[in-house]
């Protein structure tokens, strides 16, 4: 026993050597706070070493095989540990189930040097601000208030949901409740929930409040004109854009009373919000005049605009953005918000702000609301033709010389001519869309006009036109949308595929739409009968609850007075990829360029004079490469460094679909050039995993094997030579 106990005390007397030569390695891992590449705190040599050694030393033992086992469990444990410690001593923040870890990789800003450190340091100073998922703060300077015209209960039975979708929305509801959202009701009320996809491919439960909302009182309180937070933002040269995360759950409801009413059930429950949920009528109205009033100091002070759950802080210098950022993340803090770092930019000369493009002292339309106009494919064939004539036809009295200009397109409508498509036509058809696409056609939107959203869908698209009535009963376009139809959606029944169309347009617009009534005009009649329809399609009660919190009518015009929104639905963008696109092309080249070494030198011999060559321009320090395509005028584009071209495909090809070679080349050519562009481009989709699994190989397809014919079972026996 003796002999035991000694070897014990041995191996007790190791492992605690061991573990202080661990904590020296860590504290010195931890003062460095640099390990570096392909290297551990345990280097190979010396671990051959102690093995070499230890072998030597246990030879003999007849317990040595279990001495390396329970050596070996300890030195990789503590390996474990100490790794585990420098990389939280290397995170800047603090990290929980909520708070969002905010590194330099996160934070979207054009900013360097001093100027990114100092803002870096503002958000860790208010890193508890910045979360990921579901907000678990509550607001303390207001709260939603339910008021009904009739006392009525509204109760309906739950809508019909699969096993795996009552284990989703059991997950969802329990998460809720341990979050303080919901608890269990015993309300008289009762609204019927449905799970719908949320883009990153989780659930988000939604409940069915249309039949609550018909007997709600409307909230006056008004929302900013969109038209006085433009003509403020032309004096402005930078700009930071907030987004509130999961805004609606941080209002706290105001009694017993208002959280009875947003009772739900579920096939195992029935339960209530303690928070205002999303889907209520007044809910953005109600969240409106709450960021008003907490913001309202630094808004009087022409510091901060708000709609909404977007914030935008103006300033003319970046030290006075940073100083406005700080004063705007404390009073936010202080009253209870939280904030989704992903969806914020900070400091940046351009931003997008309510369908506007805010930079260098201008404001002009978004590319969103008239790239559906824009990227529209030329006619091919005499019905595409009277499409577009359609669209023009509809606003002629905003187009000088509409009839001369269009002439040489009308022509092709004539019978026994053949379709010619030429330069004429190009011309026309460019000055056409110039004119849809700028002053007096487009116009701001201005919430007190009348509104009409009209909208149209086919097998191949959706299209819709936003427009006001103005002086003089004139209708002028706010902006444009349209969408090609997905996969399976261009297969679904014209009712469905109409109803596809409301709902894609009132997404794209809801900014402009919230708040508002306004009326919605199609050429489908069995829309009408949808809003107070009980028992809908699983597939369009989903639309429908994602438009619960909209004011609007619904009103149905013959197809023939809707060609405008026709050529949309019928001629929808050639690229119809969900765009990742990088948002200041400028900045984020700009951003790249500086940390290359070579690209500034490249620089540098341009400025000197070392290198004559008339295809690099700089531009505010920024290089330039003047590229001219065949038969156009020559323009300039980013030039792009090594070590980002790589990342700059992913976002173009990777992030659209995975098109080809021509498409992404083209895509990159808008605003980015590096050598030998198109055989980098060639290159990596050849070796694009993903093309590869749905690329067609040619030759016969293969036979299916048919299990309902007679199997034939050949035995082979193999008998040796003598």
């Amino acid at each position: 026993m003796s002999g035991l106990s000694s070897r014990l005390e041995g191996q007790r007397h190791s492992r605690e050597k061991r573990r202080s030569s661990c904590r020296e390695a860590r504290r010195d891992s931890v003062d460095s706070r640099y390990t570096p590449p392909g290297r551990s705190l345990y280097s190979r040599s010396s671990n051959r070493r102690n093995r070499s050694s230890r072998r030597r030393d246990v030879s003999h033992d007849p317990h040595s095989s279990r001495k390396r086992r329970d050596s070996s469990r300890y030195v990789a444990f503590d390996r474990i540990l100490s790794r585990l410690e420098v990389i939280e001593a290397r995170l800047p923040v603090s990290v929980d189930s909520h708070v969002v870890v905010v590194d330099d990789g996160s934070v979207s800003t054009p900013l360097i040097g001093a100027d990114r450190d100092r803002l870096l340091t503002i958000i860790h100073e208010f890193s508890d601000l910045f979360i990921s998922g579901t907000a678990a703060s509550t607001v303390n300077t207001g709260s939603m208030e339910i008021r009904l015209t009739s006392n009525t209960p509204i109760s309906h039975r739950p809508y019909k949901l699969s096993i795996d979708e009552k284990n989703r929305g059991r997950d969802i509801v329990s998460d809720l409740l341990s979050k303080g959202i919901l608890r269990e009701s015993q309300s008289d009320y009762a609204s019927p929930i449905i799970l719908v996809k949320k883009k990153d491919g989780s659930d988000r439960m939604c409940v069915d409040y249309r039949a609550l909302n018909s007997i709600t009182v409307k909230e006056k309180f008004p929302l900013p004109l969109i038209d006085d937070h433009v003509d403020k933002l032309g004096s402005y040269k930078i700009f930071t854009s907030l987004d509130m995360a999961t805004g609606f759950h941080q209002v706290p409801m105001r009694d017993d009373d208002s959280i009875s009413k947003t009772a739900f059930v579920t096939p195992e429950g029935h339960y209530e919000y303690l928070k205002m949920p999303y889907g209520l009528a007044n809910a953005p109205i109600v969240y409106q005049r709450i960021i008003s009033k907490t913001l309202k100091t630094l808004i009087d002070a022409g510091k901060a605009l708000t709609y909404i759950d977007d914030v935008l802080l103006l300033s003319n210098s970046v030290e006075e953005g940073l100083d406005t950022l700080k004063e705007v993340l404390h009073t936010l803090k202080t009253a209870g918000f939280s904030i989704n770092l992903k969806k914020c930019t900070f400091l940046d000369s351009e931003i997008e702000y309510l369908g506007r493009l805010i930079g260098h002292g201008q404001v002009r339309p978004s590319l969103g609301k008239v790239d559906a106009l824009i990227r529209s494919p030329k006619p091919t064939n005499v019905k595409e033709v009277r499409q577009f004539l359609g669209l023009a036809g509809y606003f002629r009295r905003y187009i000088s010389g509409y009839a001369s200009k269009t002439a040489c397109i009308a022509k092709l409508l004539r019978k026994g001519l053949p379709f010619l498509w030429g330069a004429e036509q190009d011309t026309a058809r460019d000055y056409i869309i110039h004119c849809l696409t700028n002053e007096p056609v487009l116009a701001i939107f201005n919430p007190r006009l009348p509104t009409e959203l009209h909208t149209d869908a086919s097998a191949i698209g959706l299209g819709a036109i936003l427009l006001q009535e103005h002086a003089g009963r004139r209708k002028r376009v706010v902006g444009y949308f349209s969408k090609s139809t997905q996969g399976a959606e261009s297969r679904y029944h014209s009712y469905e595929l109409e109803t596809l169309a409301v709902v894609r347009a009132l997404q794209h617009f809801r900014h402009y739409l919230i708040g508002i009534a306004f009326k919605i005009v199609t050429d489908c009649n069995s829309l009408k009968l949808t809003e107070h329809k009980k028992d809908l399609l699983p597939r369009v009660a989903r639309w429908w609850v994602y438009l619960q919190d909209l004011n609007f009518t619904l009103d149905y015009r013959k197809g023939v007075l809707m060609q405008h929104a026709d050529f949309l639905s019928r001629n929808p963008p050639l690229s119809t990829a969900n765009v990742s696109h990088i948002r200041n092309p400028s900045s984020w080249a700009k951003i790249a360029q500086t940390a290359d070494v070579e690209t500034q030198e490249l620089i540098s011999r341009l400025k000197d004079g070392q290198l004559d060559d008339t295809r690099y321009v700089i531009k505010n320090d920024l290089l330039y490469y003047k590229f001219t395509p065949t038969g156009e005028d020559p323009r300039l584009l980013c030039y792009i460094p090594k070590g980002h071209r790589l990342s700059l495909l992913r976002v173009f090809h990777d992030e659209h679909d995975h098109i080809g070679t021509d498409r992404t080349t083209d895509l990159i050519l808008r605003h980015f050039w590096f050598p030998s562009l198109r055989q980098f481009v060639k290159k990596y989709i050849s070796y694009c995993l993903v093309c590869l699994a749905h690329k067609k190989f040619p030759g016969l397809r293969h036979n299916r094997f048919n299990p309902g014919q007679s199997q034939i079972s050949l035995f082979l026996l193999y008998t040796p030579m003598s």
